[in-house]
């Protein structure tokens, strides 16, 4: 009888931890949607094939110049952490899916 139990408990609390992991990983796929959509493309598009470029005099500052490759690299940095943690939750909810069924 206590064991049936234990086994009500542990299989109540892995589906909360799936419930959450399930949330978390729609947050972060959201999150990364958002932050893809604010980072700009590696290429130029049409510039690229003309051949000319954007020059502006704001950018021709130190801080002009690298303000963009900041702001870059930030949105950068925060799409490989979401990814990560989304990578992780779904390994993590596989791994509960096969241990309670």
């Amino acid at each position: 009888m206590l064991n049936i139990l234990a086994f009500v408990e542990t299989a109540t609390i892995v589906s909360a931890v799936k419930i959450a992991l399930a949330a978390l990983a729609l947050i972060c796929t959201g999150f990364i949607i958002f932050i893809v959509m604010k980072q700009s493309g590696n290429s130029d598009g049409m510039e690229a094939m003309t051949g000319s470029s954007k020059s502006s005099d704001e950018s021709e500052t130190f801080y002009g110049k690298n303000a963009g490759s900041r702001k870059e690299a930030r949105l950068k940095l925060l799409t490989y952490i979401a990814a990560g943690l989304l990578a992780v939750c779904c390994i993590v909810m596989i791994v509960l899916q096969t241990f309670i069924k």
